[in-house]
């Protein structure tokens, strides 16, 4: 299966990231979870498309990331534009983001897509059901869950 579809799947997501290094991580992760799956019992009937759809959500999942990230840098500099801010605040707002990213990390997979594709990307409880092809009521249960985990987060310095 990998020689298989390597190039072909390393072509597209190079143009996906317009990046080769992370088209090939991506790439790699793709195989890693499709056969992880498979040596778990799992079918696979449409080796090409798991690939593919495992790549894609890997990649919307980092991109949601990312972006989480420079929200968080943005919410995170209430200075005046003129300003820079202290020593103190950008160690504080480091801290406060590497806390978000850790909660973000540690909770389980299709509850952190869920959140991010709702809270991050904007996306509704029906949308986020039918791009992760589960139930909406899935979908509540893991957007509760994952605000539930976020109430404990705080966002302050301790």
């Amino acid at each position: 299966m990998l020689e298989r579809y390597h190039r072909e799947l390393l072509r597209y997501f190079t143009r996906k990231a317009g990046d080769g290094d992370t088209a090939a991580d991506l790439v790699q992760e793709a195989y890693a979870r499709v056969l992880g799956h498979q040596d778990a019992g799992g079918l696979v009937l449409e080796p090409r498309a798991l690939l593919y759809q495992t790549g894609r959500n890997l990649l919307a999942t980092q991109a949601a990331r990312r972006a989480a990230e420079l929200r968080m840098l943005d919410t995170l500099a209430l200075v005046a534009p003129d300003s820079a801010p202290s020593v103190e605040r950008h160690v504080a707002a480091r801290q406060q983001l590497q806390r978000l990213v850790a909660l973000l990390e540690a909770m389980p997979r299709k509850r952190r897509h869920a959140f991010l594709l709702v809270r991050i990307h904007g996306l509704s409880y029906a949308q986020t059901a039918a791009h992760m092809e589960i139930s909406e009521k899935a979908i509540e249960h893991h957007m509760t869950r994952a605000l539930l985990d976020c109430a404990g987060y705080g966002g302050g310095t301790d």
